[in-house]
């Protein structure tokens, strides 16, 4: 093969690579749960998508949920080490049956200081595949999701602290 066929074939390698690469981006980017709409417990409306440009922690729960309440103080732990320049927590509330007065006072309770968005109709949870709760969900500046864990207690405190300076990079 000559050199300008071996130029042409790597300049045709470099442009299908460049198209795939930037497909994937404005997938992930255009992924359907950055675009759900919740109300955060004081009305307002929030979505991921809305947080560009900053790691988003979702911390999913509910009143019924004991272990919920013990992954509460770990997850505040967690806020409380964050750089708000950087981080954001946000928990989830999947209670269907519960004013958003009697959610606030069990997430006091529990120790949840954070912010929090009502998702009684399950749609960001179902958009996601949230299998069981707590679950903690974390997606990158860009709005991928980069990690999932089910069940967060005190143990899990240190490992998610070191996680937390690779997700802020």
């Amino acid at each position: 093969m000559t050199l300008f066929k071996k130029d042409l074939t790597m300049k045709k390698v470099l442009l299908i690579l460049a198209i795939l690469l930037s497909q994937t981006c404005k997938k992930e980017f255009s992924a359907p749960y950055l675009n759900i709409t919740l109300k955060d417990w004081n009305g307002k409306e929030i979505r991921i998508k809305d947080y560009k440009g900053k790691v988003v922690i979702l911390d999913f729960w509910a009143s019924w949920c004991e272990p919920c309440r013990k992954a509460a103080p770990v997850i505040e732990l967690l806020h409380e080490k964050s750089d708000p320049e950087n981080f954001v927590f946000l928990g989830v509330n999947t209670d269907n049956d519960l004013s958003e007065i009697e959610i606030k006072k069990i997430a006091a309770e529990f120790g949840i200081k954070y912010n929090n968005l009502l998702d009684p109709e399950l749609k960001l949870a179902g958009e996601l595949a949230v299998e069981g709760q707590p679950a903690l969900f974390v997606f990158d500046r860009t709005g991928k999701n980069i990690y999932h864990q089910y069940g967060v207690n005190a143990e899990d405190a240190h490992d998610l602290l070191k996680k937390m300076s690779d997700w802020e990079k």
